[in-house]
């Protein structure tokens, strides 16, 4: 039962820190977030089967728990949200797809290979789970115990925080096995892929050859860039022809948006920062005269920092108030002063200063139960403790371990901490290393013994005022009232485009714009904003939208242009199918320049660049450092030429150019070994193709993702 009692140990303790914060989450229900009024019954589908909102939003939930559990927190950012379901998708569209394609072969995972990996204990997954030894490596027998223990789970017995604790860690193992079952089954499919892939002593004789053998080459690059656009002529028929042969890469996977936008960020005016400074003015002189009650204080002055009953070390300060903390003599106040680095007006007063630890490692033994009984348990094993009994033989003799723990105050000092989470973390903090105390809190006493501590470290009991400059109701009303003049007289997106810099707004131009991307561009909390751009038509300009994370942006979006699914036409490509004519067209008149010179003659081309490569060969891209460009094409076309031989005239990237090996080649390989080639051309495919056949069978799906009217 060493895995319950570690679990035991720990339990109270670590829901005493978490507990609360879990709690209100659960209350606060903050996942519930379809919008019920919206009608919409799909959040998307995948290969013609309709993912219905509820399915969706029960996975998200399941999935969200498992995170916060996983990385020991009640709550998620609004990126880390996002991420979330995003993951959620994709694992729900991998599971539909890589299922039907398995079931149509016919492979499966068995319970009984889910079990072998579980024992082995090998799989990446399991490296981070709760059921881990001494050693840091996991542990199927700790994992067994926890699951015989859960088994046998009496809710009625705990607190609800203990309780839900035990029941989040059964959700995260079951999402556990579920990955480790969903990685078989890839696995497999992969091995499948890689059985059909067969190489040749040919294949891989050219392979390392081109590998390893390397030679100095001189190039002469004519630049595109070099020739004017208006030299060359392009027609339609030129503009058909590179369409046909470019269909497939101009086929749009998913519908989107061609989108025109004005992001208007709302600054606050002079009025609002002198109005702020005469507010933390007064806010200074009341913090002078009080004595008591600093929590209700900051929170009444709307202080951006919670006043913690932990004190803190300098480090875990803001630096502005770090910093100032020497011109306070030794009790009192400073401020108020201005914060350029976050934009706020400050002030803060040092309440008390106190000893404490950058790090304490500790070791506890729980005595659950309130009462005289209770009580008297503890102080025998304090009596016990100090006169020499060992604390972990102590421990066992109530079915604990009392593990040794190090704690630093990095992990907790930033919080904002009070009560009895308040009262432990100072208790810890007075103590010096060999000490044993109690320390009671509600339903326990705690037995403590303190094994070691690290830098001893000044702590200040301090209550900070940063107030960040922020824009007034007036202020809002003016922007507001600005943008609506303009839109006014400027209703369609032609003469957005036309007038919006001449009037000091910025239109911004997004092509291909997709609905997962929640927000319009790099604007916070502007989806309402996205679902307008996806129901409007053509043409249509949006109101105004008030957005960001403080409502500090003004965002008005105008719908350029719908690009359906499927491919795209010539005329929805003409910009890039021209420039790639273009391009073509350079290349045809610049190869004439070229051909048939000497390098000596290619030396006195007007626009000629000349650059000597190093260690060129087949496989590597080619950076040439004249051109600041990668040429692809250079290190494959010098490849079978001999020293001194010059290339005719080639097409690359950037440029037309010929290029002379100068130096002989030289093989900077080890030697050939036929499997150790053949093993590494294989490794190569594996990790390229089974993803490239899982791309394949994405699109064959025709996923349609309407996550965006709902989430």
């Amino acid at each position: 039962m060493a895995t319950l009692q570690k679990i035991r140990s720990k339990g109270p303790l670590l829901l005493i820190v978490i507990g609360l914060a879990m709690l209100a989450f659960i209350l606060g229900d903050a996942w519930k977030i379809i919008r019920p009024t919206q009608g919409i019954q799909f959040v998307g589908s995948i290969d013609g089967k309709n993912i219905s909102a509820q399915d969706f939003q029960k996975e998200l939930e399941n999935y969200t728990e498992v995170v916060k559990f996983a990385n020991q927190t009640s709550d998620l950012t609004e990126e880390q949200m996002k991420a979330v379901r995003d993951e959620v998708w994709a694992i729900m569209v991998r599971n539909q797809i890589l299922g039907k394609e398995a079931a149509t072969i016919g492979l499966t995972v068995t319970d009984a290979e889910v079990r072998d990996v579980i024992e082995r204990g090998t799989d990446p997954v399991l490296a981070s789970t709760p059921f881990n030894g001494a050693d840091g490596k996991f542990d199927a027998d700790r994992l067994k115990d926890f699951l015989a223990f859960y088994n046998e789970l009496d809710g009625t017995n705990m607190s609800y925080d203990e309780y839900s604790y035990y029941q989040s860690m059964y959700n995260y193992w079951l999402f556990i096995e579920n990955d480790i079952k969903s990685g078989l089954l890839y696995s497999k499919y992969s091995a499948l892929v890689k059985g059909a892939l067969v190489t040749n002593p040919v294949a891989m004789k050219d392979s390392y050859v081109n590998r390893v053998t390397r030679y100095d080459v001189l190039v002469a690059a004519l630049p595109y860039s070099s020739l004017a656009d208006a030299d060359v002529t392009v027609t339609n028929a030129d503009l058909k022809k590179t369409y046909a042969e470019n269909k497939e890469s101009l086929y749009n996977y998913t519908e989107s948006r061609d989108i025109y936008y004005i992001d208007y960020e709302i600054e606050p005016s002079q009025a609002d920062r002198d109005a702020l400074l005469a507010e933390v003015n007064e806010i200074t002189t009341q913090l002078e005269e009080m004595d008591g009650d600093y929590a209700s204080f900051l929170r009444r002055s709307e202080s951006e920092i919670p006043y913690s009953e932990v004190p803190r070390s300098a480090k875990n300060l803001p630096d502005d108030v770090a910093e100032r903390l020497d011109s306070v003599n030794s009790l009192g106040v400073f401020g108020p002063y201005y914060c350029a680095d976050d934009d706020s007006y400050n002030t803060f007063k040092v309440l008390n200063t106190v000893n404490g630890y950058d790090s304490i490692q500790f070791a506890m033994i729980q005595v659950i139960g309130e009462g005289e009984e209770f009580d008297n348990r503890a102080d025998s094993i304090l009596n016990a403790a100090k006169k020499g009994a060992d604390f972990s033989e102590l421990a066992a003799k109530y079915n604990q371990t009392a593990a040794e723990n190090w704690m630093s105050a990095d992990t907790y000092e930033p919080a904002t901490i009070s009560g009895e989470n308040a009262l432990y973390l100072n208790k810890l903090n007075s103590m010096k290393k060999g000490e044993v105390d109690v320390l009671k809190i509600s339903g326990a006493n705690l037995v403590i013994k303190v094994l070691d501590t690290k830098t001893p470290l000044k702590k200040y009991d301090i209550a900070i005022v940063k107030r960040p400059v922020e824009f007034s109701e007036e202020t809002s009303n003016d922007a507001y009232n600005k943008l609506s003049s303009f839109l006014s007289q400027n209703t369609t997106l032609e003469e957005l485009k036309q007038n919006a810099e001449d009037s000091d707004f910025r239109l911004l131009y997004y092509p291909s714009f997709e609905n997962y991307s929640y927000n319009i561009s790099g604007v916070s909390r502007s989806h309402e904003a996205l679902r307008w751009a996806f129901d409007a038509n053509e043409g249509e300009v949006s109101r105004i939208f008030e957005v960001g994370y403080a409502n500090d942006h003004l965002l008005v979006v105008g719908v350029d242009k719908i690009n359906q699914r499927g491919y795209r036409s010539l005329d929805d490509a003409s910009t890039a199918i021209s420039y790639k004519v273009m391009m073509d067209k350079k290349a045809e008149v610049l190869e004439d320049k070229l051909a048939g010179l000497s390098f000596d003659e290619v030396k006195k081309v007007d626009n000629i660049v000349i650059d000597t490569i190093k260690f060129c060969n087949f496989t590597n891209n080619v950076f040439v450092s004249a051109l600041s460009s990668n040429e692809p094409a250079l290190g494959p076309s010098v490849a079978k030429l001999e020293k001194g031989e010059l290339t005719a005239p080639i097409k690359g990237d950037n440029c037309v150019f010929v290029a002379e090996k100068i130096s002989a080649d030289e093989e900077s390989g080890s030697g050939f070994n036929e499997d150790m080639e053949k093993s590494r051309l294989q490794s190569i495919a594996v990790s390229n193709i089974p993803g490239s056949i899982f791309e394949g069978l994405y699109y064959n799906a025709k996923v349609v993702d309407n996550r965006y009217k709902i989430f």
